[in-house]
This record gives structure tokens, C-alpha cells and sequence, in this order.
């Protein structure tokens, strides 16, 4: 620890102060010291070394010194402070205006960050390699971002420059803006892990999973070396897309590799095998990761939960608490998703009731959804809708389509059509309700409101979505949808579906033959 010599330091804290005195050494305050920076804990020791600096530096120092400063207390949290010392520079460089952008930028006070950048840039000085991907983080809006993006366009340094790129790829992926994304990643002359995961990573969000797997192949193919967060990613669109092969291949990836299970790849694996059907395998996974953190219970929990194992997984429920692992509102929507799926009514609606109290979690929309979807399946549908209609927050059409669903299985007209009112409101172009409906109508032969339903469809040009299904062969997923004719084998696909109809439509005949042979 570096000593601050006696005439320099600034008092210490009061006695019975919490605050701590500045870090010392046994070597004499240095002007052009850094180290000491990096062991600071509390604000007073940055004031401290901050006094020491504009007592002892040069002035050709001093505010070379000041920006390491801010930089330390911006990576602290102390940014109102780090305002107070970028003020006090004479002449603050490019170094100085990226940290305090990047401090703007990540305690969501964009604005002061476009403006500084504005400041820097009339004050003369020119941007570097750091300066567009920290103002980057402190646009709050595609509009801004584009404007960005243009400036790194006009500066041809940075138009090529990696790092700049990726995070314009970054920025527009996580703005919902893939397209954009794609086009600037495809023009890349370079790209990097970061660039791949960032982009593949857009994709995932967006649930575009085929796209973001076939970009993860282009990625194994290109060299570049793959990195935990781009098979967390990877993972996820398997477990949404059924692709248990590619799945697998991950799985040996990492161990072939030893690529340390951490909790998130750990999670990401029990996910992905327990959404592909394999909840054996999951488990297994579950036992090899050496830290379990909420994050692997939970993909544990909820993939019993899917599995209709509700008994297993409040054991695991409670063996997570047991190991002192604190559960957190994800824990509480997998345990009551559980008891939805295996009808343990009465356990789930005690769990949810003592979610305050023992857990110190409030209910949000999805835990009142989970109970209700577990009232539904219990067919205790008018308990369902005054759950829905007394809720502390207004219902979603999650939770309305959930209780017209359950109304479906029982013909339950009155309570159908109010759910059905709500939907018209919040989800005014899903098909989905308006066949619901039509449904039950039909069920109790109430042709007229049939007919009703079928007019409001055709006025409202409300267009019945197809529907589709997945299959993974050979490590590639196909996607077909009713009279699909854009996969490149639909020709010989269609010619195989027929022959096997044919087939099957002979081995019927010669079957009934058989059965009006024996009875004679």
C-alpha cells in the first residue's frame, strides 16, 4: 500500500468514523503514482489522493493525472463526484471526454453524454477507437445510434475499425433492429467472437432461432474461436427449436474443450435437454456443475416442471433453499408451473400465498398468470376469473387467453365472452382468440354468433395465421408450414407424402379385408 507522507495527507476521518483513511505504502506519495488509485475502496480516499494530486503533480501533470482519477471513480460509482474533477481540467483529453461518456452512458444519463461529445468535438479534438462505442451505449434511441453510426462512416479510421463496428452491430440488435445489423455485419471485412455472439445473439432475442443456428455454423466454419457466451446463446435457440442434435454437439464441445461449466452454460444445457425431451440428461448435467447458483435450480425446477414432475420439483425447490441457495421470482414462476402441470392445486396456491412472507417476493404479472393457468387446469374457472379481476395490476391478454382456452375444454359461454371482450382490446388481430370463440359458440349450437365471428374476421381483414412444425435432420432445421412449397425438396418431399398415403390407404383395405374374413 502506498504511504501518504504526513505533510501531505489530508485529515483522517473523525475517531469512530466508518470511513476509511487512504491506502498507504511505505514509499512517499509519488505525483505520477497510479497504483494507488486501484486500491481505493471509499470516496474520502479518492479525495484524498485527489487533494495530493493538485498539491504535488506539475501542471503538465496535473490533469493527465485528473483523468486517471475520474477514470478510477467512474469505475466506482462515484460519477457526480468524477463530474466535479472533469470540471476542474484545463484542457481535458479525448481519454478524459470517452470516460466521463461511458459513465454518462452506463447511469443511463445519456443525454449528458451526447452533449459532452458535442463539447469534445468543438473544443477540436478528434475521436479515437474507444469514443463511438462508449457514445454508443449512451444513445437511448435508434435515431441517435444511426447518427453515430454516420459519424463512423464520415471518419474512414473507424469505418474499418472492429471494434467500432461491433458495437454498432450491438446497438441496433439490441434495439430490435437485426436487418440493420446484418447488413453492417456481412460488410465487415473482419469479425471477431464478439462480433459472431453479438450478432447470432440479435437473432435469439428476436426468436429468429433458425437463422441465429445457421449463423453459428457460418461462425464454426469461418476459425473463430467459439467463447462461452456464444454457446449459452447457441443453446438457447436449440431449446426453442427442438435441436437436440446441435444441442449435443455443444454439450461434447464444451468438454472436449473443458470450457468450465459455469452456472449460465450450466443452465443453458439443463434447458436446452429438458425442452428437448431428454429431462434424464438434464439431470445429469445438473449433478457435473460445480456451482449451482439460482440459475441452474431454476432451468433444473422448470424443466421438471415441464415435464409434469411437480412432486421432484418442490423437492428440488426445497433442496435448493437447503443449500442456501435464496430463490428468486424465476424460482417461484418454474415451482408454480410445476404445480400447474401436475395438478397440485392446493400446494401451488399455498406457495403462492406465502410468496411475501417467506420469500420476500412480490407477485408479478407472470405469478399471477401461473396461478391462474393452475385454477384453469384444476377447471376452477370462476376461482381463475376473480384472480384475474382483482389482481393488484391490469391483466394481460396472457392471462385473458389463458382463462378463453380453459372456457374452451368446458363450453363455458358467459365466461368466454368476457374474456373474449378483453381480448378484442388487447389483442385485437390474434386469430387464434376469434377461432376460440367460434368454437364454443359452435359447441352450443349458437349459429348466429358463429356467423357473428366470421363477419368480424372478414371486416377487421384479420388473416389466419398457417400453421407450422419444426424437424431437425442431420443438424439442420427445416420448417414447414400448410401448402408450403419453399423448401428446395418440396417436389420430392409432397411425391414421398403421397406414396406414404397410398400405402397406407392399401395396408387399410387389406386389413378390413382380413377382419370381414375372419368374421365370415
Amino acid at each position: 500500500m502506498l504511504k501518504v507522507s504526513a505533510a501531505n495527507r489530508l485529515p483522517s476521518p473523525s475517531k469512530g468514523s466508518k470511513q476509511p483513511a487512504a491506502p498507504t505504502s511505505n514509499n512517499d506519495y509519488n505525483p505520477s503514482h497510479l497504483q494507488i488509485l486501484k486500491k481505493c475502496t471509499h470516496l474520502i480516499q479518492f479525495k484524498q489522493v485527489h487533494a495530493q494530486i493538485i498539491k504535488t503533480s506539475l501542471q503538465n501533470q496535473a490533469d493527465r493525472h485528473l483523468s486517471k482519477l475520474i477514470e478510477a471513480l467512474v469505475g466506482s460509482a462515484n460519477l457526480p463526484y468524477a463530474c466535479l474533477v472533469f470540471d476542474q481540467i484545463t484542457q481535458p483529453s479525448t481519454f478524459a471526454f470517452n470516460t466521463m461518456i461511458k459513465g454518462y452512458g452506463t447511469n443511463n444519463l445519456g443525454r449528458k453524454g451526447v452533449y459532452l461529445y458535442s463539447q469534445m468535438r468543438f473544443q477540436g479534438l478528434n475521436p479515437d477507437n474507444f469514443t463511438y462505442p462508449f457514445l454508443l451505449k449512451a444513445c437511448n434511441g435508434l435515431k441517435q445510434g444511426k447518427g453515430v453510426h454516420s459519424l463512423v462512416v464520415k471518419y474512414k479510421t473507424f469505418s474499418l475499425e472492429i471494434h467500432s463496428l461491433t458495437s454498432l452491430i450491438t446497438f441496433y440488435c439490441s434495439f430490435g433492429d437485426v436487418e440493420s445489423a446484418r447488413l453492417l455485419f456481412d460488410r465487415m471485412p473482419e469479425k471477431n467472437v464478439v462480433t459472431w455472439t453479438g450478432i447470432i445473439t440479435g437473432y435469439v432475442k428476436q426468436k429468429r432461432y433458425k437463422e441465429g443456428i445457421e449463423l453459428f455454423y457460418q461462425m464454426k466454419n469461418s476459425g473463430v474461436e467459439i467463447n462461452e457466451l456464444t454457446l449459452v446463446c447457441v443453446l438457447s435457440a436449440c431449446a426453442n427449436l427442438g435441436a437436440l442434435e446441435i444441442g449435443k454437439w455443444v454439450h461434447e464441445y464444451t468438454n472436449r474443450k473443458r470450457i468450465f461449466l459455469n452456472p449460465k452454460l450450466g443452465a443453458a444445457l439443463i434447458d436446452m435437454y429438458a425442452k428437448c425431451g431428454h429431462i434424464d440428461k438434464a439431470s445429469q448435467v445438473f449433478q457435473t456443475v460445480p456451482c449451482k447458483g439460482v440459475y441452474v435450480w431454476n432451468a433444473m425446477i422448470g424443466g421438471l416442471a415441464i415435464h409434469g414432475y411437480g412432486i421432484e420439483a418442490i423437492d428440488r425447490f426445497m433442496e435448493m433453499q437447503g443449500s442456501g441457495v435464496k430463490p428468486d421470482g424465476i424460482t417461484l414462476i418454474a415451482v408454480l408451473s410445476a404445480c400447474s402441470h401436475s395438478g397440485l392445486v392446493e400446494k401451488g396456491k399455498e406457495i403462492f400465498h406465502s410468496m411475501r412472507k417467506d420469500y420476500e417476493i412480490e407477485p408479478n404479472i407472470k405469478h399471477y398468470g401461473c396461478l391462474v393457468d393452475l385454477l384453469c387446469r384444476a377447471g376452477l374457472l370462476n376461482e381463475a376469473y376473480e384472480v384475474i379481476i382483482n389482481m393488484p395490476m391490469e391483466p394481460n391478454a396472457v392471462l385473458w387467453g389463458t382463462l378463453l382456452n380453459a372456457c374452451a375444454a368446458t363450453t363455458n359461454v358467459e365466461l368466454a365472452e368476457a374474456a373474449m371482450q378483453q381480448l378484442m382490446v388487447l389483442e385485437p388481430s390474434n386469430d387464434g382468440n376469434y377461432v376460440l370463440i367460434s368454437n364454443i359458440y359452435a359447441a352450443k349450437k349458437r349459429w348466429d354468433d358463429v356467423a357473428r365471428i366470421r363477419k368480424i374476421l372478414k371486416d377487421g381483414q384479420i388473416v389466419r395465421n398457417p400453421g407450422h412444425s419444426l424437424i431437425e435432420v442431420d443438424n439442420i432445421v427445416h420448417e414447414f408450414m400448410i401448402g408450403d412449397g419453399r423448401h428446395p425438396c418440396s417436389e420430392e418431399i409432397y411425391d414421398m407424402l403421397e406414396k406414404v398415403t397410398l400405402t397406407l390407404k392399401e395396408q387399410s383395405g387389406r386389413l378390413w379385408n382380413c377382419l370381414g374374413a375372419s368374421k365370415c
